[in-house]
């Protein structure tokens, strides 16, 4: 599933921001959380004080968070239903991952995941790691 140019440049634009602010320096991995809007699949960006991968990856410990300045990713980009909207979602965050503006403070980081809250959660920097 291929994103739209324009969410793909804004979702870029939004993580440039977040990650052009002060990080704290226990920060090691950064977590998207997606969560189901009414019309839109909402990403929460934060980072953590621990990183293992593996199958059963979990965030560690929140050393901060984009709060309620989420991103917003609508139903009829991201797909009809929530597995759609992930996979929609991981496709985003490799590609920022791969080319975005400030990717290289997420390839210097112990890992990156992404998933629903209180759902599975997915590795997907390192590569090895998911």
């Amino acid at each position: 599933m291929k994103a739209s140019t324009k969410i793909k440049d804004d979702l870029f634009l939004w993580i440039d921001s977040v990650l052009s602010q002060d990080i704290p320096e226990n920060t090691v991995a950064f977590h998207f959380n997606l969560y189901e809007g009414s019309d839109s699949v909402h990403v929460q960006l934060m980072g953590t004080d621990s990183f293992e991968g593996g199958a059963d990856y979990w965030p560690g410990e929140e050393t901060f968070s984009t709060g309620e300045a989420i991103f917003e990713i609508p139903f009829t980009s991201a797909g009809a239903e929530w597995p759609e909207w992930l996979e929609f979602s991981k496709q985003l965050v490799i590609a920022y991952i791969d080319s975005g503006g400030k990717s290289t403070v997420f390839r210097r980081s112990r890992g990156v995941g992404i998933g629903f809250v209180d759902g599975d959660m997915y590795v997907l920097w390192p590569k090895s790691a998911a």
